[in-house]
C-alpha cells in the first residue's frame, strides 16, 4: 500500500469497525471483568485477552483521530495502558497451563506502544521479561514456545530486529535472543533483518541528520510492507506472503520507529527536531509524542488488583533490581 491508500483505508475503514465493537466488545469485556470481581471465576485466564481487545479498540481510535488530525491522546494512553500487562498475566497464569501465551509479534508491538507513551519502567520491565521468556527456549504442544511469550517461530523480521535492539538499550547478553528456534527458521521464514537491518545496526547513531536519513529508510520499508498477507495457489498448494506490518493499526502509526526514538531519548541522543517523512506528517507525529501519564480506570485497577492476589507470581516493576542482576 501506499500513504494515500492507508489513508482511505483508515478513514473509511475505521469508524465502522469502531462503532461496531465499541457496542459489541467494550461492553461485553467490562460486563465479563465485573462479572470475574464479583466472584466468577470461569473469566480468570481470560484477563490478558479482554485487555488486549480492548487496548485493540482504543488504539484504532487514536489512529483514527491522528489521521484526521486531532490525535486523541488519552486514546492512546488507555491501549498502552491495557495492552502493557498482557505478558506479565501470561507469566502469572502459566503454572496452570493454559493458552494465556501472547504471540511474539504482538508483543512486541505491545512493547513498541509502552515505549510510545514513554513509561520506562514498564518498558525495561516488559523488555527483560521478554528476554527471560525467549531464553527458555521451552517446547510445547509440538511447537517452539518461550514459555508465556508465546510462538518463537515467526513469519516477521521485526520482533527479533526490535529485540536485539532492546537487549542492546538494556545492556543485556547479547545472546539473549539468539534462541534455538531463531537459529533454525529465521533466515528462511523472516528473512532475517531485511529492511530494518540498518536500524539495528546504527540505531545509536550519534549525527542526528545520519541518523535520520537512516529513519527515512525504514519509513520507506513500513509503508511498502504495510499491507494484509496475501495467499496464492491452491488448496493444494497454497502460499503465504507475509508483510512486516500486517496488524491494520499499525499501517498509520510507526509504532517501531517511535519506539526507536524514544530509546534515543533515554540514552541522551539527539533525535531529529522534524520528521519530515509523509509517514510522520500523515499522522500528525513531526516529532516524538510528548509521554502521558497513565490513565486510571476504576474497574481495570480492581481487575489488575485481584488478578495480582490471586497470582502472586505475577511479574511487577518490583521485579526488576533481580532482573537487571540476571541480564547484566
Amino acid at each position: 500500500m501506499n500513504l494515500s491508500e492507508i489513508r482511505k483505508y483508515v478513514t473509511t475503514e475505521f469508524p465502522e469497525w469502531q462503532v461496531k465493537y465499541e457496542k459489541m466488545l467494550a461492553s461485553l469485556v467490562r460486563s465479563d471483568l465485573q462479572e470475574w470481581l464479583d466472584g466468577d471465576d470461569s473469566h480468570d485466564k481470560s484477563i490478558g485477552r479482554y485487555l488486549s481487545q480492548l487496548s485493540l479498540l482504543e488504539l484504532k481510535a487514536f489512529v483514527l483521530s491522528a489521521v484526521e488530525g486531532h490525535p486523541a491522546s488519552d486514546r492512546l494512553a488507555m491501549a498502552a495502558r491495557l495492552s502493557a500487562p498482557r505478558l506479565p498475566y501470561a507469566i502469572g497464569i502459566q503454572h496452570l497451563n493454559t493458552n494465556s501465551a501472547i504471540s511474539f509479534p504482538d508483543f512486541v508491538n505491545g512493547l513498541a506502544l509502552t515505549m510510545t507513551v514513554g513509561w520506562k519502567d514498564w518498558s525495561e520491565l516488559l523488555g527483560r521479561l521478554a528476554l527471560q521468556e525467549l531464553e527458555k527456549d521451552a517446547i510445547q504442544r509440538g511447537k517452539f514456545h518461550g514459555g508465556a511469550l508465546g510462538q518463537g517461530v515467526t513469519s516477521f523480521g521485526f520482533p527479533y530486529a526490535m529485540m536485539d535492539i532492546v537487549a542492546d538499550w538494556l545492556k543485556a547478553d547479547e545472546a539473549a535472543t539468539m534462541t534455538e528456534w531463531r537459529e533454525k527458521v529465521y533466515d528462511e521464514y523472516a528473512g532475517g533483518y531485511g529492511g530494518w537491518s540498518e536500524l539495528v545496526e546504527h540505531w545509536r547513531e550519534p549525527d542526528v541528520v545520519a541518523f535520520h536519513r537512516i529513519l527515512g529508510k525504514a519509513a520507506d520499508y513500513h509503508v511498502a510492507q504495510s499491507s494484509d498477507m496475501t495467499t496464492t495457489g491452491d488448496k493444494r498448494d497454497k502460499r503465504e506472503k507475509h508483510y512486516e506490518i500486517e496488524p491494520d493499526a499499525y499501517w498509520a502509526f510507526p509504532v517501531l520507529l517511535l519506539m526507536i526514538l524514544r530509546m534515543r531519548e533515554w540514552e541522551g541522543l539527539q533525535n531529529p527536531g522534524y520528521l519530515n517523512h509523509d509517514l510522520f506528517q500523515m499522522g500528525v507525529f513531526k516529532e516524538l509524542p510528548k509521554p502521558v501519564l497513565w490513565p486510571p480506570d476504576a474497574l481495570f485497577d480492581a481487575a489488575d488488583r485481584k488478578f495480582r492476589q490471586e497470582f502472586p507470581g505475577t511479574p511487577s516493576t518490583a521485579d526488576l533490581p533481580r532482573l537487571r542482576a540476571e541480564q547484566s
